[in-house]
């Protein structure tokens, strides 16, 4: 679902769901690994309106590219905290359970 969010600079930023064709074009466009988050904002992100490129990103004001990564980062960290919620249900074993034995 597209989600809208007014950034510090009081610009609109609507973000869309990502799917893995965007994270490869981040990837594709990035110049290193550390430049994909912003490559990745410039392809999920449009600004009151206009699509971004990846240099875009770079040019916005810093408060602006935080609030973008802390959304991005935050669907994220959404996704991963529950794959390792349910990984933690299924392991537990009980303290009382005998010890396998090689």
């Amino acid at each position: 679902m597209t989600k809208s969010i007014t950034l510090p600079s009081g610009k609109i930023a609507t973000v869309r769901p990502g799917r893995g064709y965007d994270l490869l074009q981040a990837q594709l466009k990035a110049k290193t690994s550390e430049e994909i988050p912003y490559a990745l904002i410039a392809e999920l992100t449009e600004i009151d309106g206009q699509k971004l490129v990846y240099e875009d990103i770079l040019e916005l004001d810093l408060s602006d590219v935080i609030a973008l990564q802390a959304e991005l980062s935050g669907k994220f960290q959404t996704t991963a905290q529950q794959t390792v919620e349910k990984t933690n249900r299924e392991t537990v074993v009980p303290f009382n359970s005998p010890t396998p034995k090689a």
